[in-house]
């Protein structure tokens, strides 16, 4: 899988992937600056950022039962594991500590990020993907920070 030139649709569809990590942080300074809650923001942000966890083991299991007659386990696991992790953060965050949640999910698209690109850099995915996926886990991963800022901030 050599592809090169990142295709115009994966990108603009992975921009626009952005808005619902950057809504909740928009609406989280909205909420700070009008001195109410921000409860149910923070809630949107760590599902969608679980979902998208979960989007990107998806990803990697669908690249691997594609790719060979047997399925690796260790890769199959390695795949499933997103969506664990996507879970635990909704845990954690149900259980008083948002700020933990996104920062086990920026982590784990980190994570996943360096996977994705070790193996476009392997030609196992294409190489626009890997290019892809750091433009984006960019953009996620700040939101988390902002995320955090704000919630750290409207704590103190």
């Amino acid at each position: 899988m050599s592809t090169k030139t990142l295709p115009a649709s994966a990108l603009f569809l992975g921009l626009a992937g952005w808005i619902p990590f950057w809504i909740p942080v928009a609406l989280s300074t909205h909420a700070l600056l009008a001195g109410r809650s921000a409860a149910a923001e923070e809630w949107l942000y760590t599902v969608y950022a679980g979902l998208i966890l979960s989007f990107l083991g998806g990803v990697r299991w669908g690249r691997e039962i594609v790719s060979r007659e047997t399925p690796d386990l260790a890769v199959l696991s390695a795949s499933v594991a997103p969506s664990i992790l996507g879970l635990m953060a909704a845990l954690l965050h149900w259980a008083s500590n948002p700020h933990l949640a996104w920062l086990l999910l920026a982590v784990s698209l980190l994570v996943m990020m360096a996977w994705d690109r070790q193996a476009a850099a392997h030609g196992e995915l294409p190489a626009w993907f890997g290019r892809l996926r750091l433009i984006l886990t960019l953009g996620a991963v700040g939101s988390a920070i902002a995320m955090t800022l704000l919630y750290l901030l409207a704590r103190s």
